[in-house]
């Protein structure tokens, strides 16, 4: 079942050009990068948060200015003033509660990865269609200008025709109780920055993999803490990732073609671009100033005021995941 993406002019109470937001849980994420984008969005405004302890929601509504509270996840999809949510939960309570605020007639950015199935994405996506609301995962790498650059130089046959992408991606998660490392909580690091790695290799590649392999190596709790995958692209182009919580910080990308190569330095985070050529670097592109985060709330805000679908399509969020799906199918059949 492939439910078609939001096209429709959402009719719904905006005031003033902006998108009244509210926050369904006090995540990290939300803390340091959701919330003071929200409020640097010219097209925004954060309205309320809502969290199952009184005290982090009141320590959150103090510490950000967020004019209104909610101890239920209920309460804020019942406020009539709140036009759209951001979900930061843990991964396995991402369908029930994008279900649940499509059905309160909410528009919605959720946290990566957004389910743990494509049967799960499937069945969002469907509900935030039928509810005729917008939907979209939150992979801020995407909107940042340097991912646009980078597609761009591929595409124009600066470094030739296109062979091997490899993407690096780790950081060191050594608290037992982080719930990245909890099973029933949807953990893993395929589904935690491992998602991140296949989005750049499908963002890079324009296709979907024709064949997947993987190697893994998982606790004792049964959860995948590093990951190696190997994928095969149409044309004889060949893809390659890995994965890890058992290291240093660290990301990195090398895209190889028939006449150079592009490396880039912490490509989801501060993205640099370098050409090589004939061995030597032809051309470095620094940092853009471009917080992603901003552009991604401001991005997704236009859509809802407009009744527009978002860049970052729900097809794209399924196609994500069916690769994520089919790197897992091949871990268990070892």
């Amino acid at each position: 079942m492939h439910a078609r993406p939001y096209l429709g002019k959402w009719r719904g109470r905006l005031e003033n050009g902006r998108v009244k937001w509210g926050i369904i849980g006090t995540a990290w994420i939300a803390k340091e990068r959701l919330i003071p984008a929200i409020n640097a969005a010219e097209n925004s405004e954060l309205l309320a948060i809502a969290s199952r302890s009184e005290e982090k929601a009141k320590d959150f509504a103090k510490t950000y200015s967020i004019p209104r509270t909610y101890t239920s996840y209920e309460g804020l999809l019942q406020d009539p003033n709140v036009d759209a949510v951001y979900i930061p939960l843990p991964n396995h309570l991402h369908k029930e509660w994008t279900i649940r605020a499509a059905e309160a007639g909410k528009h919605i950015l959720c946290e990566k990865p957004a389910a743990l199935s494509v049967k799960e994405i499937e069945e969002m996506v469907f509900s935030c269609c039928q509810n005729k609301v917008v939907f979209m995962e939150a992979f801020a790498f995407r909107f940042h200008p340097e991912w646009r650059r980078l597609r761009q130089i591929v595409d124009s046959g600066q470094i030739g025709d296109l062979r091997t992408v490899q993407i690096r991606f780790s950081i060191s998660v050594e608290n037992s109780d982080d719930i990245r490392l909890n099973p029933s909580l949807g953990g893993g690091v395929l589904y935690d920055i491992g998602s991140y790695c296949i989005n750049g290799i499908r963002y890079i590649m324009g296709n979907e993999p024709l064949e997947v392999q993987a190697f893994a190596d998982f606790d004792d709790n049964n959860v995948d803490v590093s990951v190696v995958s190997s994928m095969r692209f149409p044309g004889g182009r060949l893809a390659q990732f890995a994965c890890t919580f058992q290291s240093d910080y660290n990301q990195s990308l090398e895209i190889s073609g028939t006449e150079g190569i592009i490396r880039v330095n912490f490509p989801f985070r501060h993205p640099q671009i370098m050409i090589q050529k004939n061995g030597k670097e032809e051309k470095k592109v620094f940092q853009d100033p471009v917080n992603a985060y901003v552009s991604q709330v401001e991005h997704i805000s236009n859509c809802i005021l407009m009744g527009k679908s978002p860049s970052y399509s729900p097809e794209e969020s399924i196609a994500n995941l069916k690769v994520i799906q089919s790197v897992y199918n091949y871990l268990k059949q070892q």
